[in-house]
């Protein structure tokens, strides 16, 4: 994380990043252990300590380490960043949803309006501003759709994981599916 002096900085973050020649805006510094961020020009960036923090505790992504992000239907953009997780940001570079669950070698996307978040082994839901809509309480949370029905997020209580070739399947337990809302109504197991 970058070091700020805010008795001298008055910093109001827009589209555009107002930088210096280092790694962090004017008026923040980036303390010497920290390495500089190099995105790599892949699908979704995977980035070192790139996120700086402003008096309120606000996170942002500095744009000048942007490589060609896409947006999502949100305005949002995933980031992974070593050391930190994946995340979603906006246009203006303020991180909106943190501790986004992993997927095919990135972060996870949104179906229903929802994407899947995971700390500490538990998963549940947040919603495009980064409301956590279902806690992060869940031993499994998957988005499920087959070739007939789309059936939505759904999560599990007393779930266990079994590794299935590159994968872990959620199994047994009792399925719960969510909406945007964060209510949970009883559902069928995925196949």
């Amino acid at each position: 994380m970058c070091n700020v002096n805010w008795s001298a900085v008055y910093f109001i973050l827009t589209s555009t990043l107002i930088l210096n020649g280092g790694g962090c805006p004017r008026g923040f510094s980036q303390s010497p252990s920290q390495k500089a961020c190099i995105v790599e020009d892949i699908e979704t960036p995977v980035m070192p300590a790139c996120v700086v923090e402003n008096r309120n505790g606000v996170l942002f992504v500095p744009a000048k380490y942007w490589m060609h992000p896409s947006f999502n239907r949100y305005g949002l953009s995933a980031f992974t960043i070593n050391e930190f997780g994946r995340v979603y940001v906006n246009h203006a570079g303020r991180i909106v949803v943190r501790d986004v669950a992993f997927i095919d070698n990135g972060p996870d996307d949104f179906h229903h309006g929802l994407v899947r978040i995971e700390r500490d082994g538990k998963y549940g839901y947040a919603d495009p501003k980064g409301r956590i809509v279902v806690p992060m309480k869940y031993s499994c949370a998957i988005n499920f759709a087959d070739r007939f029905s789309d059936v939505g997020p759904l999560v599990c209580v007393g779930c266990r994981t079994e590794r299935q070739g590159e994968y872990e399947a959620c199994l047994d337990g009792q399925w719960f599916r969510t909406d945007k809302s964060g209510n949970l109504t009883p559902s069928k197991p995925p196949n």
